[in-house]
């Protein structure tokens, strides 16, 4: 799908000028130096960010509260799910089945695909499971930044905007997760490149892309309802086409509805496999509700978090992560005010509305729930656009710094899961 006045991202390959031999001048001249291509340097600008967060949060971890409470750089690098991530990347799925319970089970609510990720690189030399998953971590992130920024793109046109798009998404309340053993990162690079395949029509690309992020999250649902959107308008659009041949209707059809059954073929088929290893055919559903405490609940148990937050005496800790996810839930109603293929808004109303209406048992861990989100960013990026370049980098240095701060703060003062 070609948008107005936005390049169709094929590469075309020039031909380049042929030197003379006998000229010196060219011969010896100093050529200028290629620029980069923006989404690479969006990736560059990526990982400094990531860089100076880890630094901050090493800094930070040394000294007042956070010396006396908080972990080692390390630990707090591998803490939280990154302990049940290596644990499979070392061990797989291994657990003692105890007369049909499923106690031992915990390991299970687990996708594959990041820990199997870590593992492809620890059998380098030197190489563990805690530096393989940071390393899958950052290089996933600077994947997902290439990406956003080429999303960015192509729904826009407008470079500043994309590099906006990348840094705001990079810095959001939710982002220390991008510094972790966690599969955020992982996630986010699989998810924007399928919408990236979807607005230049490569279905087979998308489902394939789908597929393998439905190995790494159950986010993975809003990929698949984004790839059927954007099928579905393919088809109509494709419907009354009569000056095409038989055989060209038929190619208009199979790709796309290829691709759509690619798409939900990672997620159905973990949990099929937790449905045969654990004999229950919701298998993986009863983990995550009776062993992790997440269950569908239409978001009436965030609301209520929600309301009484505001009506009582709050925790700090409490009254940061509501406004942070009342803000994102603002920012999604905004980002539906975008020109955008209707796919993308299907994506991010999905990913917004499955951290809504999950329950808040996990109120704290909301943020980055709603990270694979990234359009969110979209709106603030268009407010940001005009603002000075001096302005802007010192406003996204002190965000950044606030975020990194909210991350740290969460776990190790107040005590909350992240």
């Amino acid at each position: 799908m070609s948008t107005p006045g936005i390049a169709t991202g094929t590469d075309v390959a020039e031909p380049r000028e042929r030197l003379d031999a006998d000229s010196t001048a060219r011969r010896w001249s100093i050529r200028k130096p290629a620029r980069l291509p923006l989404p690479a340097v969006g990736a560059v600008i990526y990982i400094g960010i990531r860089l100076f967060s880890l630094a901050l949060t090493d800094f930070l971890l040394h000294h007042g509260k956070f010396r006396q409470r908080g972990p080692s750089l390390k630990e707090w690098i591998g803490g939280g799910d990154g302990g049940a991530y290596e644990f499979i990347a070392r061990h797989g799925y291994l657990y003692q089945h105890d007369a049909g319970q499923l106690a031992h089970a915990w390991v299970l609510s687990f996708f594959p695909g990041y820990p199997a990720a870590i593992a492809s690189l620890t059998w380098l030399p030197g190489v563990g499971d805690g530096l393989a998953g940071l390393a899958v971590t950052l290089l996933a992130g600077m994947a997902a930044a290439w990406g956003l920024v080429t999303l960015g793109l192509k729904v826009t046109g407008d470079r500043r905007i994309s590099l906006l798009l990348m840094a705001i998404w990079a810095i959001a309340p939710g982002s220390a997760v991008l510094d972790r053993v966690h599969s955020e990162s992982l996630f986010c690079a699989l998810a924007v490149w399928t919408l990236v395949a979807l607005v230049d029509r490569r279905w087979l690309t998308a489902g394939a892309l789908a597929l393998l992020a439905g190995t790494v999250h159950s986010t993975a649902i809003a990929l698949v309802v984004a790839v059927a959107v954007a099928v579905l308008a393919a088809l109509v659009q494709a419907a009354p086409t009569q000056a095409a041949s038989a055989q060209q209707r038929i190619a208009l059809w199979v790709r796309p509805v290829a691709g759509l059954l690619l798409a939900p073929l990672g997620l159905l088929g973990y949990w099929a496999y937790v449905a045969v290893d654990t004999h229950r055919l919701n298998g993986w559903f009863l983990i995550e509700k009776y062993l992790s405490h997440m269950r569908f609940d239409w978001g009436t148990s965030t609301v209520r978090t929600i309301i009484h937050t505001f009506l009582d005496v709050p925790s700090t800790s409490r009254l940061l992560v509501v406004l942070a996810f009342a803000a994102a839930l603002g920012l999604t109603a905004w980002s539906l005010t975008e020109r955008l293929p209707i796919y993308l808004h299907a994506y991010t109303i999905t990913v917004a509305l499955m951290a809504f209406t999950t329950s808040a048992n996990w109120m704290s861990s909301k943020p980055r729930f709603i990270l694979p989100a990234f359009l969110l960013a979209l709106p603030v990026a268009r407010l940001l656009a005009p603002v000075r370049t001096a302005v802007l980098v010192p406003l996204l240095v002190v965000l950044t710094v606030l975020s990194t701060w909210f991350g740290l703060y969460l776990l190790v003062i107040a005590g909350l899961a992240s």
